[in-house]
């Protein structure tokens, strides 16, 4: 009653594996419901700041490869190990890359289309789960039926990094993180 159907469906997916047993937490729902509600405000903002466009342009920024590797994502884990909880988690961390950009990408066209895409992206992966919000966030910034869409395609050249992060670890604990070449 307090939060939603979407809120619980989601909450119930994402505290574990489907073949595992988990524990109800009011504060995870509670964490659920605020994750939602950003992408919702998120997406209000990106359908009232970015101009339509007819997909992402210009050279691909970290948002654009954090929505292609999330579409990656979200697909294996949900059609081979329905692993619902890191498929969440991948929208999670999309939302937060979208975030952590969308200030300086809204400035130029070429970054206002990619930011467009990543949150419709978010949006449609974020469907399957939670299916009232998805459906309208999508609608939003995209400006169609997201359940009339084909599901995304991760575009494989994204996909690929010129660098990764090597994380240096000593008797367990973190003691660096290293960008080095691929």
């Amino acid at each position: 009653d307090q939060y939603g159907a979407d809120t619980a469906r989601c909450y119930i997916l994402f505290i574990g594996p489907p073949d595992q047993g988990a524990d109800w937490s009011d504060s995870g729902v509670a964490g659920m419901n605020r994750f939602l509600a950003r992408l919702w405000r998120l997406a209000a903002e990106v359908a009232e700041r970015a101009p339509q466009s007819e997909g992402p342009t210009g050279d691909a920024t970290s948002v654009l490869r954090k929505a292609h590797w999330a579409i990656d994502k979200v697909t294996k884990d949900t059609g081979r190990r329905f692993a619902f909880n890191t498929a969440i988690s991948a929208v999670m961390e999309l939302v937060n890359e979208i975030y952590a950009h969308k200030d300086e990408l809204l400035g130029d066209e070429a970054g206002a289309s990619q930011v467009r895409f990543a949150t419709a992206t978010a949006a449609s992966l974020l469907f399957p789960f939670a299916p009232h919000l998805g459906s309208e966030a999508y609608e939003m910034v995209a400006g169609g039926r997201v359940w009339e869409e084909p599901w995304p395609e991760a575009d494989p050249s994204l996909l690929v990094a010129d660098t990764f992060e090597l994380v240096v670890q000593v008797n367990g604990k973190l003691r660096d993180r290293i960008e080095a070449p691929a």
